[in-house]
């Protein structure tokens, strides 16, 4: 199989190279979805290669994007806007990918992100991707801002609604747009279980008070009240308890962006910044039953990318193999590998590879859904690399 992926790796950085060349003009300028997150993946593979060409065209691809996101980005969310682009510019001058001096900019940028965190939270709206915690988690990364990040964590406080013992404390929001469903959001990518990363990312950062331990003892307490019994259910975890009991609770996929590994995840997390064997324990339950899960029945992944796809997966189960050295996880690595390669079927794709959004298979390059997250992950695992960049998906 390693050699199968290295020629895959080569593959999918020669369509990226490419694309690169003849478009001069980005669609997007994100993290997640647009060519910053392309970016990364060249950064690791010019390593990777040591080709003089690769190095080349990416330092090239890489100051064309500097000298143009300022001018050309609208968005300041995390998933396709200016606090994903400034919280990946850190990670790579500490890194080592860059150095370069940006602060003059991201000054100003600051300011206006604290803006727009405010009025996420005077409309109670914290989505990690989309509002505000994406702003406190680039604040965090920063390590600026510090009024602002208990800003954050007052309004999380506030805004939080909780049982009458104040032992457990969810958030509502909005489920669906379309029918205008609100509910609990468990989930990593959009609701409960990303502010329970961001409340030990405060506390591992050396922020530790009593409001911020009852904020993630109470979010961790609601999220394991919530278990259902898998054997009936197929899942630990619903990916959102509906407000209206009208609308039933749904059964979670295995992926990052809903499910059971995401919130298996938080709760290793939560786990280890306060030193809790519970809560370990628990996620490690969580994540060996979903190492067990391969068939597309119980699984419902249908294509390669991170967010939902098989490098997701092999992505999430390498992190915690890691950590733990596990050799379950191991045989879950080589399994969401081998049908990651196996997924790549589309004559008319990037590679063999389509991603299936909103019902229809589009050609992606991004990195939260296409390509370039596919051959991340693929060249992670041939380098033995650390993943330090998964700190980037909530993992680490």
């Amino acid at each position: 199989m390693k050699e199968l992926i290295k020629q895959k790796v080569d593959l999918i950085a020669e369509c990226i190279f490419e694309k690169i060349q003849k478009s001069d003009e980005a669609e997007s300028y994100g993290l997640y979805s647009g060519e910053f997150g392309i970016l990364l993946f060249l950064f690791y593979y010019s390593r990777y290669s040591k080709s003089e060409k690769h190095l080349l065209l990416t330092e090239d691809y890489a100051e064309r994007l500097f000298n143009r996101f300022l001018n050309k980005t609208t968005l300041y969310t995390f998933c396709n806007g200016f606090s994903g682009i400034l919280y990946f510019i850190e990670w790579l001058r500490e890194n080592g990918f860059i150095d370069m001096d940006v602060s003059a900019p991201q000054s100003l940028l600051d300011h206006y992100l604290i803006s727009r965190m405010k009025q996420d939270m005077q409309q109670q709206y914290y989505d990690f991707m989309h509002g505000a915690l994406g702003v406190g988690l680039y604040f965090m990364k920063k390590g600026t801002n510090q009024e602002s990040i208990q800003e954050l964590i007052d309004f999380l406080y506030l805004t939080a609604e909780k049982d009458a013992d104040n032992q457990s404390f969810k958030w509502k929001s909005l489920i669906n747009h379309e029918n205008n469903l609100t509910g609990y959001n468990l989930a990593l990518s959009h609701g409960i279980s990303s502010i329970i990363i961001f409340l030990s990312r405060v506390i591992k950062s050396g922020i530790y008070d009593n409001k911020i331990v009852d904020l993630l003892s109470g979010a961790v307490n609601y999220v394991l009240s919530q278990q259902r019994d898998f054997k009936q259910f197929g899942s630990y975890y619903p990916n959102y308890i509906p407000v209206n009991s009208q609308y039933p609770v749904s059964k979670s996929r295995l992926a990052w962006c809903y499910g059971d590994l995401g919130i298996a995840m938080a709760l290793w997390q939560a786990g280890k910044v306060i030193d809790s064997e519970d809560w370990k324990t628990k996620g490690l339950e969580v994540i060996l039953q979903s190492a067990q899960i391969r068939k597309y029945e119980y699984s419902s992944v249908i294509d390669g990318g991170i967010c939902h796809g098989s490098a997701g997966l092999a992505m999430i189960f390498r992190r915690i193999y890691i950590e733990t050295g596990r050799y379950e996880f191991n045989d879950s690595i080589n399994h969401w590998l081998y049908q990651t390669l196996q997924i790549s079927r589309f004559e008319n794709g990037l590679v063999g590879y389509k991603t299936f959004l909103k019902d229809e298979w589009i050609n992606d390059y991004s990195l939260l859904t296409g390509i370039s997250g596919i051959g991340l992950v693929l060249l992670t695992w041939l380098e033995d690399d650390s993943q330090t960049w998964d700190e980037m998906f909530l993992l680490s």
